[in-house]
């Protein structure tokens, strides 16, 4: 005699979650919106507790879409070597930052870093890093004596921070000189590669122990998710350190904008080639204007550092900046005059995006740090995008009169 199916209330089938019976071979990958996860048994819980890689409990330690999304960046960065890395997403790049930057450092200790970084970068330094008792050293890191120097003499150095192509001056720094020289003493390397992307450069193969993106950027694409990654060889620095942040700071991805990511870099490779077909354009058209004093262009022959990006860049980015003749108020009218171009403080989205640091991104750094760095009055910031060039330029041409 069959068994009775035992019946549900109402309320019960309303409650409980429901379950497909057939196999599901899906052609994208699916969005788990899930907060926890439940246990075939209190041995599998109790399994999962103590080594949560294993499998799920709670979408803050761990989601599926959250690590395919993991799993792609950390092939990204590697793709052409046979180097095993994995990655750890976070809600922000900023908060990718924050976490390698305090996984490497704690109170008394300092980070080497240079002169010219991302704003926030900097304000976070300023702020917080040092209200927590960790120092910062700013130098030219592409002086490799004084960098040595200072490793050999100063024991709290932990880290050093590179930032290359910088932002927004797109200084580039010599990677594997940089990371041998600090390997040489015992300490860590910190890559940020938002403005590059795994497309241009590949920390890892030179050397890095650690690279950061802001995934939001080009990874993402389209400017329409938040995230965060940091990629590493070292597996159990991973877990033991970063992976900490994510579960006890709670600045952890969600699988949305997980989700999101995946989708944009499917195609990652084919936006970032017209990326930068589109920024050497541009490049050539500024460096041509009467109304422009200076161009900023990893792609230039005249680039200070144009040894360095030969031997580690693949392609030049889609990133440039350019200082105008008129200063602040040129720098202005060209945010109130350009029609095409998006006035936007992002970069890597499909659009051209252009803005003024010295009255946006850059606002809270301290002037003469600003300027020390190189970022003038009349300093514009663009993160060209993959529409028809000769738009791009006529935009410019009418903004710029």
């Amino acid at each position: 005699m069959a068994k009775k199916k035992q019946a549900k209330g109402f309320g019960s089938i309303c409650v409980q979650p429901m379950a497909t019976e057939r196999k599901i071979l899906s052609h994208n990958e699916p969005i788990f919106a899930t907060t926890a996860y439940g246990f075939e048994s209190l041995d599998h819980a109790n399994m999962l507790f103590d080594d949560p890689s294993k499998g799920y409990v709670y979408s803050r330690w761990g989601n599926p879409t959250i690590e395919m999304a993991e799993k792609k960046i950390a092939l990204l960065e590697t793709s052409g070597s046979d180097i095993d890395a994995t990655a750890q997403l976070f809600s922000s790049g900023m908060a990718a930052i924050a976490a390698a930057m305090t996984s490497c450092a704690t109170s008394g200790d300092t980070i080497l870093t240079q002169h010219q970084l991302y704003g926030t970068t900097d304000e976070l330094m300023q702020k917080q890093l040092a209200a927590w008792n960790i120092n910062t050293m700013r130098m030219d890191l592409n002086d490799f004596d004084a960098v040595e120097k200072a490793l050999k003499k100063n024991k709290k150095i932990t880290l050093v921070y590179i930032e290359t192509p910088s932002n927004p001056m797109m200084s580039v720094t010599d990677i594997q000189t940089v990371a041998e020289i600090a390997h040489r003493y015992g300490r860590m390397v910190a890559v940020d590669n938002t403005f590059a992307s795994p497309y241009c450069q590949k920390p890892l193969l030179l050397g890095a122990d650690l690279v950061i993106h802001s995934a939001t950027k080009y990874l993402n694409g389209h400017g329409n998710g938040l995230g965060g990654v940091v990629v590493s060889r070292d597996r159990n620095f991973m877990r033991e350190r970063i992976w900490m942040k994510v579960k006890l700071l709670g600045a952890n991805s969600n699988a949305f904008d997980s989700w999101l990511l995946l989708q944009g870099m499917k195609t990652l490779e084919i936006r970032m080639q017209r990326h930068c077909d589109n920024a050497a354009v541009v490049a050539a058209f500024l460096s041509d204007h009467h109304a422009v004093k200076k161009v900023h262009y990893c792609g230039h022959k005249d680039h200070p550092q144009r040894n360095i990006i030969n031997r580690q860049m693949s392609d030049y980015s889609g990133m440039l900046s350019f200082e105008l003749k008129g200063g602040l108020k040129a720098g202005k009218k060209l945010m109130q005059s350009v029609k095409l171009c998006n006035v936007i403080t992002t970069l890597g989205t499909l659009d051209t995006l252009i803005q003024h640091p010295a009255s946006m991104t850059h606002v809270n750094v301290p002037k003469e740090r600003r300027l020390a760095a190189g970022i003038s009055d009349g300093l514009v910031r663009m993160s060209v995008g993959i529409e028809n060039a000769a738009d791009i330029l006529n935009d410019l041409e009418q903004g710029m009169k």
